[in-house]
């Protein structure tokens, strides 16, 4: 499972996990595929990035901000509604 998972998924670099829910109900796709359709996975603000392994994971590059990682999400968030019309809700808790 842990080699599965190291393929899968970013390890042994700061992120902030799995981001978003799947969207149970109301699609049949992964979070991850909505992302990949509605986000130019290149996107970061500052130092916050997605990932190139996974993209529902959100990677912090050396010095992001709360507020970079917040808008990322914020961004990945609102052009996945705007392109599929489709709600994601966070799986992390947002602490401000």
């Amino acid at each position: 499972m842990k080699k599965k998972k190291e393929e899968a998924q970013p390890t042994r670099i700061k992120t902030s996990g799995s981001t978003f829910k799947n969207p149970i109900g109301q699609t049949d796709k992964k979070v991850w595929q909505l992302i990949k359709e509605s986000v130019s996975l290149k996107k970061s603000f500052g130092d916050a990035c997605i990932s190139e392994k996974h993209c529902n994971f959100f990677v912090n590059k050396g010095n992001a901000k709360f507020e970079d990682m917040k808008k990322l999400i914020e961004f990945v968030s609102e052009s996945v509604l705007k392109e599929t019309g489709i709600k994601l809700e966070t799986e992390i808790k947002i602490l401000e």
